[in-house]
């Protein structure tokens, strides 16, 4: 019994303890609020010398993520750590703050269990002393619950900031082309290009085209540089593109209502000094023209009769080497077969050969979605990013909605008017003037009713945003079945599926196309089953 006692003493059995392994995690916000916290460098430099001055042993490189940790399930690298945590790869993590490795209360449990059932060994932070016993766990949770507090607090916080400067008539973002925000009060005020984009309205209501109008800004050099800012460390030039000539025409701003964060306000009432670029009446009469050049028909061949003719991707597809739009003609093979083709008219363009089959960029668009397959994960991941879509399209069909009700009280007008000469008609009044005129009136009155029909739509959609969602059932089969159905459509569904997709197709010199996904799509994972970029378009297919 001595002997069992004695030697159950000695020294040299006791178990030795092994250094712990530690990885280290810093992260950085870029998605929200929080973006202006301490930098990812100067995060792992205080970490390293934490790690020096302590005789820590780290492994591996650090994890570095930009992400939010607002919310649980939002970065993929703090979740595989924890697996490898679970693993045994580690045993203990070293972070800047215990904010950064969370700000919401699930992730936070998930970390404080961990530390509970001894899968995490120990926490390290230069800027907080953490000790694995009942007070500091207690501290350490009461931690977590501050960072919670203060990123819901300094959400808040931001929201109001921007409620309270747009009723100011201050908005955020890029300012409106033709005009600078000043930068004292914040307020809007015209710039060295207001004259010449107050031109192009001036044109569109002569009846000019976009086209140009786009020329028209180009000759004179109508052109900004983004400013300096944390994100943005080199100015770059920008340049009117038909695009945002398009989303110009049908802005309300230029009148005077500013529409952001799903908000309208009048800038003529709460801004005195304000100087609208257009007259409300004159906003009203552009809704007017572009409907009625939307209305006109294109005429353009469908590959089965010469006589049978429609143009697919109008607008649709763009030429990588000067970024105009390519010109959607046809051409008779030498078998008398006729084709569809792509072709820049830019005549400052290098590209060569100016023109390219559409039947070449087809294939390409079937290949790309032949390698596609999205799943449930990809829909999961695609509704957390929807809330910064529906934001953005509410906004939108704010604007759409202006348009349309400025467009109704200009066919309104035109009624008015009509119905005023109908009444003037005497007895003697031929009837087949009467009945012109009476036909006009009906033809108005009906195009009124469909206005109406989509305002309702709209101010549906915008009491209930949700109703912008995609279901998962309605996600995946309209994105999983598009090859074949590009394939199997004909020229018109063809048309209607890649603008449904994509925001336009690009074709270099090499006649390779580049995809620019349409919004929502626009907005997934670059992860997806196949391996291909899902969100950015496939470069080069």
């Amino acid at each position: 019994m001595k002997l069992q006692t004695f030697i159950g003493l000695r020294p040299e059995l006791k178990p030795v303890e092994k250094p712990l392994r530690y990885v280290m995690y810093v992260r950085k916000s870029s998605e929200d609020a929080e973006a202006q916290a301490k930098s990812l460098p100067d995060q792992i430099a205080a970490c390293r010398e934490y790690a020096r001055a302590k005789g820590l042993i780290l492994v591996g490189e650090p994890i570095q993520e930009s992400k939010s940790a607002k919310k649980s399930g939002n970065r993929p690298l703090f979740s595989q750590m924890l697996r490898d945590l679970e693993k045994g790869v580690y045993d203990g993590i070293l972070a800047w703050h215990p904010d950064r490795l969370s700000r919401n209360s699930l992730e936070a449990g998930m970390i404080v269990d961990m530390v509970d059932n001894e899968i995490i060994k120990d926490l390290k932070f230069p800027t907080f002393e953490f000790t694995n016993d009942s007070s500091g766990k207690l501290t350490l949770n009461m931690m977590f619950a501050l960072s919670k507090q203060y990123s819901e607090h300094l959400s808040e916080s931001v929201q109001r900031g921007v409620d309270s400067n747009l009723a100011q008539g201050k908005s955020s973002g890029v300012p409106k082309w033709g005009y600078n925000r000043d930068e004292v009060t914040g307020l809007y005020e015209p710039d060295e290009n207001f004259s010449y984009i107050r031109r192009g309205w001036e044109m569109l209501l002569e009846g000019a085209t976009r086209n140009e109008i786009l020329d028209y800004w180009r000759a004179h050099d109508v052109h900004r540089m983004t400013k300096l800012s944390r994100r943005n460390k080199h100015p770059r030039r920008m340049e009117v593109s038909m695009h945002m000539t398009t989303t110009m025409f049908h802005d309300p701003f230029y009148y005077g209502i500013l529409v952001q964060a799903g908000q309208a306000v009048d800038l003529r009432v709460i801004c005195p000094n304000f100087k609208p670029m257009v007259t409300e009446e004159e906003y009203n009469k552009a809704q007017e023209m572009s409907q009625d050049r939307s209305r006109r028909k294109v005429v353009l061949y469908d590959g089965e009769t010469p006589d049978k003719l429609f143009l697919p991707f109008r607008h649709l597809i763009v030429c990588k080497e000067c970024g105009r739009n390519m010109v959607i003609s046809r051409s008779r093979g030498s078998k008398g077969t006729h084709y569809l083709n792509a072709y820049c008219q830019n005549k400052e363009c290098t590209r060569s050969p100016r023109g390219v089959r559409i039947g070449e960029i087809l294939n390409q668009v079937y290949d790309m979605l032949d390698r596609i397959e999205f799943t449930e994960e990809n829909y999961n991941e695609f509704v957390k990013n929807m809330k910064a879509y529906v934001d953005t399209k509410l906004d939108e069909l704010i604007v759409e909605k202006r348009s349309l009700n400025g467009l109704k009280s200009h066919k309104e007008r035109n009624i008015d008017e009509l119905a005023s000469q109908y009444s003037a008609l005497g007895k003697d009044t031929p009837d087949v003037v009467k009945t012109k005129l009476r036909k006009q009136i009906e033809a108005l009155q009906n195009e009124v009713i469909n206005i109406d029909n989509q305002l309702r739509k709209i101010n549906a959609q915008i009491i209930d945003p949700t109703s912008l969602k995609l279901t998962q059932e309605k996600f995946l089969n309209l994105l999983n079945s598009a090859s074949s159905k590009m394939r199997a459509g004909d020229p018109i569904e063809k048309d209607i599926l890649a603008r449904k997709l994509f925001l336009n197709l690009e074709i270099d010199n090499q006649k390779r196309v580049s995809f620019r996904w349409r919004e929502p799509f626009n907005l997934l994972s670059e992860r997806c089953n196949s391996g291909k970029n899902a969100s950015g378009g496939r470069r080069g297919t």
